[in-house]
């Protein structure tokens, strides 16, 4: 099934969603993306609720160590999960514990509070004025991934 990965640099988010069996192949390519972008430092949901992901201990260890390839800190990571993929994320955050702050969640909502206060230290005002965060992002880019094969989408593809 396929994975689909966007990546905002005015937001400094990745946001990564996959669902149904996810192999080897898939998750190679999505870390591959990941190291060739060089955003390691950038902040990370993964919203893998509806995925099974069924991976090796060896797939998990290749896995950390083709992302820790840029000597940047790394962002932090919110994985929101469903039982068929609490394990995978488990594995991974045990992996790379000391490399970054790393959360599992059951919801979207909880992940994205997560990573707002990671990113700012505290949660942003109500009455705030605009920021960079209120603003879309033009140079966001997108990939959609199954198996070996790989699609890449413009802004313009992104948005409805």
């Amino acid at each position: 099934m396929p994975v689909y990965m966007e990546i905002s640099p005015l937001h400094r988010l990745v946001t990564i969603v996959a669902c149904g069996r996810i192999d080897a192949a898939e998750v190679r390519g999505t870390a591959q993306k990941l190291a060739d972008a060089r955003v390691r430092r950038f902040a990370k949901i993964v919203e893998i609720a509806g995925a099974a992901v069924d991976l090796a201990p060896a797939d998990i260890a290749g896995l950390a160590e083709t992302l820790r390839g840029d000597p940047d800190r790394r962002g932090p990571i919110a994985f929101v999960v469903g039982t068929a993929s609490a394990a995978f994320a488990g594995a991974f955050a045990a992996q790379t514990a000391g490399e970054g702050p790393i959360e599992l969640f059951k919801s979207l909502h909880d992940a994205r509070a997560w990573v707002a206060r990671s990113q700012l230290g505290a949660t942003k005002p109500a009455a705030a004025p605009a920021t960079a965060d209120d603003l879309p992002d033009p140079d966001r880019s997108g990939t959609m991934i199954v198996g070996t094969r790989q699609r890449a989408f413009t802004t313009r593809e992104l948005v409805t």
